[in-house]
């Protein structure tokens, strides 16, 4: 469990490090794109390595950060279809 765990932390930080370096290198400038990535990163990692044990704290955060990817989502959809 606990070498699931670690390995969880690693490749999402490794996913989180790529990311970023590459929209910095980009030029990108919005936060919200940032975290988006981030979250994205998130849920790949864990899709990946998948703990067995999930506590009602990882399912009060997996629901959280869904919830803030689906906002920063439809603000990109609004922006994109009153411009």
């Amino acid at each position: 469990m606990e070498r699931r765990v670690s390995i969880l932390v690693l490749v999402y930080t490794v996913l989180v490090v790529l990311s970023v370096t590459s929209l910095y290198v980009l030029g990108e400038k919005r936060a919200d794109l940032y975290v988006s990535l981030n979250i994205l990163a998130y849920y790949v990692s864990y899709a990946v390595m998948r703990p067995t044990y999930t506590s009602k704290y990882v399912r009060a955060l997996n629901i959280t950060l869904f919830i803030v990817f689906a906002v920063i989502v439809a603000f990109r959809v609004y922006e994109v279809l009153t411009s």
